[in-house]
């Protein structure tokens, strides 16, 4: 199961400003003073201010905000019978570029604006299926603008639904599709064979998706899995269509909803892999973009369906059945040309990590020269953190109860790139817990390589990592300190205590079994 994310609280515009006002009347600041205190105030109490307008309390006179008045002329662009392309695309651009700001989005949210903006998507789409000339560009803008608004705002395509929470996700229930989420739906639906559509409602689903359990229920209840694959199916020509569809699915698997304590991002990777084929179709795309025998391959396509695979790839049979469709046809070779691609050393690292979850893929790699191409892409890489930190894990999911893959570690040069990692990377502390498993596996079953390891500095790597992350990495450090038979102090994690009741008057230890005398 993912992480869980920690959201710091936010507050309203309206909070913030009474709090500029109350430093302005009460304490005679100045405007700027008044706001930056009450930034540093907010600030020191945890809150996040990035949804908030950094400004003093407006008057019932003020010049209304800037995209307040975009939004009445947009209103006004699309109720026009005949709306000109251009004057949409300007305005559109406009909006958009405003709501980069994440105060700006929130503020034009709450105002009610997705209503506006939703009805603009309705009506250019009606146009599209009427078939009037050049209204699927109006439609694209329109969805443009959507996407504009709703990234990182899910909440606009629907509330947490009750059955989410607490007993009603432990027994099973599932969100339901909201009206919003129904017309995303009916717009992919509606426009199969637009490469341009699909790609922008798919994103715009992905940003409904966005750490919303509810929305992502409801988007799967409402058929998103299967609509997402025919896109790949249909358009596995286009790169930016392959992209938004593994990105989707990756959102669809996800438990980063702080809201809902119990997510079913397990389900629906079950769902993706056995009711709908997913693993057979990303693998039929993957195929179709990069033959990397050849130099038109797609690095940015191989990488983006290794991540998705990657995160499918959560049960055994599922690194089996990936592996048996041909996975490492590609991700072998696609490490060995681009490994000196940081997102496709990351990714590839990640799949071959992923799929050695499986004891008999462990081997498979292992003896198609797998841990060899791992080594040399972290070679590679050795100024990425994150690569490192997969090339790491890989091989100690490839060591573990193989001592097969621990030989080759050893012979190819793990120890040395793994040791370096750590060095250069000291304050990374999931490569080092990574780096410290892949060590111990290294020579848990193969004493022989122990004097290789330790060659190669691992000893003093060990216990600067120990003590600049004891309580990250205390167990693994130490696991691997003990395996490679070095001095270790192992700390007892528990140790009995005489209770109260098992003394005597005295203090004495009471003598169980021993007959009592006068």
């Amino acid at each position: 199961m993912a992480q869980r994310v920690q959201v710091n609280p936010q507050i309203s515009q309206e909070s913030f400003e009474d709090v500029v006002r109350e430093n302005m009347e009460e304490f005679e600041m100045e405007l700027e003073e008044a706001i930056a205190d009450a930034v540093e105030q907010f600030v020191s109490q945890g809150i996040d201010l990035s949804n908030i307008i950094k400004r003093g309390p407006r008057g019932e006179d003020a010049e209304p905000e800037p995209i307040m008045v975009a939004l009445e002329a947009y209103k006004a662009l699309i109720a026009q019978d005949d709306v000109a392309t251009e004057a949409l695309a300007k305005l559109v651009a406009d909006i958009a570029a405003q709501l980069k700001d994440k105060a700006v989005r929130v503020q034009l949210g709450t105002s009610g604006a997705v209503v506006v903006f939703l009805a603009a998507c309705d009506k250019f789409e009606a146009e599209v299926q009427d078939a009037a000339p050049g209204t699927e560009a109006n439609f694209l803008l329109a969805l443009k603008a959507l996407n504009a608004l709703v990234h990182e705002q899910p909440d606009l395509l629907g509330a947490v639904q009750a059955a989410c929470l607490a007993q009603a996700a432990a027994s099973g229930e599932t969100a339901l599709p909201t009206p919003e989420i129904l017309r995303v739906i009916a717009y992919i639906t509606n426009h199969k064979n637009s490469a341009a559509v699909q790609e922008a409602v798919l994103k715009t689903a992905r940003f409904g998706c966005f750490m919303h359990e509810s929305n992502r229920q409801a988007f799967v209840k409402a058929g998103l899995i299967d609509l997402t694959l025919d896109a790949i199916d249909n358009h596995v020509a286009v790169e930016s269509v392959v992209v938004q569809v593994v990105l989707c699915l990756r959102a669809l698997t996800r438990d980063d909803d702080p809201r809902v304590p119990f997510g079913k991002a397990n389900e629906h990777a079950k769902l993706i892999c056995t009711e709908y084929k997913g693993l057979q179709r990303l693998l039929s795309a993957l195929r179709a973009c990069c033959d990397f025998t050849e130099e038109n391959s797609n690095a940015k396509v191989a990488a983006e369906v290794f991540k998705t695979l990657s995160q499918l790839c959560q049960r055994d049979e599922f690194c089996r059945e990936v592996v048996e469709l041909g996975v490492l046809d590609y991700a072998l070779p696609a490490l060995q040309r681009y490994g000196n691609s940081e997102p496709v050393a990351h990714s590839g690292c990640s799949l071959l990590r992923a799929v050695a979850g499986n004891d008999d893929v462990k081997k498979i790699i292992g003896q198609r020269g797998g841990i060899g191409i791992i080594i040399d892409t972290m070679e590679q890489q050795l100024k990425s953190e994150k690569v490192a930190e997969q090339g790491s894990a890989a091989m100690a999911a490839l060591c573990l109860k193989t001592p097969a893959n621990a030989v080759a570690v050893a012979k190819n040069g793990g120890p040395h790139v793994i040791v370096k990692t750590m060095y250069m990377h000291p304050q990374a502390k999931k490569l080092q817990r990574q780096a410290c498993m892949a060590l111990r596996n290294c020579v848990v079953r193969n004493p022989e390589n122990i004097d290789a390891v330790l060659g190669e500095g691992a000893e003093n790597a060990l216990n600067v990592c120990l003590q600049a992350h004891p309580k990250e990495c205390a167990d693994e450090a130490k696991a691997a300190l003990r395996d490679l038979q070095c001095k270790v102090e192992l700390k007892m994690l528990w140790k009995g205590e005489i209770k109260a009741g098992n003394l005597e008057i005295d203090g004495s230890q009471r003598q169980f079994g021993v007959e009592a005398t006068s």
